[in-house]
């Protein structure tokens, strides 16, 4: 494996490679069951699938303009456990591949926020929109997968934490 040489990279496919993990246990859980793709938080919120997705983009928003290329997009029509981590992986390889461009944070990206269009250089872009929204769609993730059930860890959403076989904060954990 290549060492990543722009932090805004490595950042982005450490998680994305957490996210494909965790998309691994949630399939494993159900069995391969993709109803679960399909679940919400709330009625108003996006589902799982589109979470997952999201997250993909996110990367892409970030680090094609930063490259000087056009955005990408690996999003698949069907939305299954396949094509998701299809997805994930193209989006992974393909940021990875970026590294070896020169890197502009000072080129203004412009993209939208919902229905607001925003316009900010790469820095500010990254530290103030890229960074909190793609782990707020990836923490959706997980949230969504543990209300259903999912026996996940915060190691599994951080790759850091590492907590023993059945440790609860709520049976005197520190």
């Amino acid at each position: 494996m290549s060492v990543v040489k722009n932090k805004h990279i490595e950042i982005f496919v450490e998680y994305l490679r957490l996210l494909s993990s965790l998309l691994e246990k949630v399939e494993e859980h159900f069995g391969g069951d993709e109803s679960i793709l399909h679940q919400r938080l709330s009625p108003d919120m996006f589902p799982l699938c589109v979470q997952v997705e999201i997250v993909a983009s996110f990367a892409l928003r970030s680090c094609c303009p930063i490259a000087g290329v056009e955005v990408n997009s690996y999003s698949r029509e069907g939305k299954s456990f396949a094509n998701l981590r299809a997805q994930l992986e193209d989006t992974f390889n393909y940021i990875t591949s970026l590294d070896e461009k020169q890197s502009d944070l000072e080129v203004v990206i412009e993209d939208m926020a919902g229905p607001t269009p925003i316009s900010m250089k790469a820095e500010d872009f990254l530290m103030r929109f890229a960074y909190p929204n793609f782990y707020f769609h990836l923490g959706m993730v997980y949230a969504i997968a543990r209300s259903r059930g999912v026996p996940l860890t915060k190691g599994d959403f951080d790759g850091l934490h590492q907590y023993p076989p059945g440790f609860s904060f709520e049976r005197g954990g520190t």
